[in-house]
């Protein structure tokens, strides 16, 4: 597969993806919510990050944390579950939108690297399940819980019950695509390779994904100056 034709393959219909006015009306939506800091995270991570309701719903914290157990640049999914889409690391801009959220849900939801970063309404419910970290394991949401919340919060911004995880995903996609045009050194495949499709196999066994550029469209991107 040509990497310059490949932009063919990843474009999408209008209709079929969300814009930045609906992420951030999502966002504002977890406002109104019982646990927003959890859900604005949910959020972001589908749309900032590409991540599907299962992929955040196994997400551990050690997958965003460096050796020395703070918060670092990149979201780690090669020991991720499943073989739908391949394991991948997600770059995410420091101090953007999608690192500050997921340091909020650190700071206030503490555990273990092992925990699961998106926790049950059992384990937030009065914070009592975070208070002493280690003392238990943290209950994870399911997949169907994510997509759920995704429901309730299109519901609170009267957006389209469609404008759902699926789409928030889609929107990465497309727009790191459009993106990756005017960064040096970057091309289709850094995007793609971001996104985990399984689709281009024979093109990366060619040309190995570059690192540096997927930083570089994240960061163009989510610049923490547009967030």
């Amino acid at each position: 597969m040509d990497p310059g034709r490949g932009a063919a393959w990843i474009r999408m219909k209008a209709d079929d993806l969300i814009d930045e006015r609906q992420i951030k009306a999502l966002v504002a939506a977890c406002l109104e919510t019982r646990y927003p800091e959890r859900n604005r995270l949910v959020v972001l991570l589908a749309s900032d990050a590409g991540l599907t309701p299962s992929e955040i719903a196994w997400l551990p914290r050690e997958a965003v944390l460096t050796d020395r157990g703070v918060l670092g640049d990149h979201i780690d999914l090669l020991g991720k579950p499943g073989r739908r889409l391949r394991a991948r690391k997600i770059p995410i801009a420091v101090r953007g939108r999608l690192w500050n959220a997921i340091n909020s849900v650190l700071t206030n939801a503490p555990g273990t690297p092992p925990d699961p970063l998106i926790i049950s309404e059992r384990a937030l419910d009065g914070g009592g399940a975070t208070r002493d970290p280690g003392s238990a394991t943290l209950e994870r949401m399911r997949p169907t819980s994510i997509t759920y919340v995704f429901y309730k919060l299109c519901k609170i911004a009267d957006l389209p019950e469609t404008a759902a995880a699926t789409l928030a995903r889609r929107r990465f996609i497309s727009e790191t695509a459009r993106r990756s045009r005017s960064v040096p050194g970057a091309n289709l495949r850094d995007v793609l390779a971001m996104t985990g499709q399984r689709s281009l196999d024979r093109l990366q066994r060619l040309v190995e994904a570059d690192f540096e550029a997927q930083t570089r469209i994240v960061g163009d991107l989510l610049d923490p100056a547009r967030s």
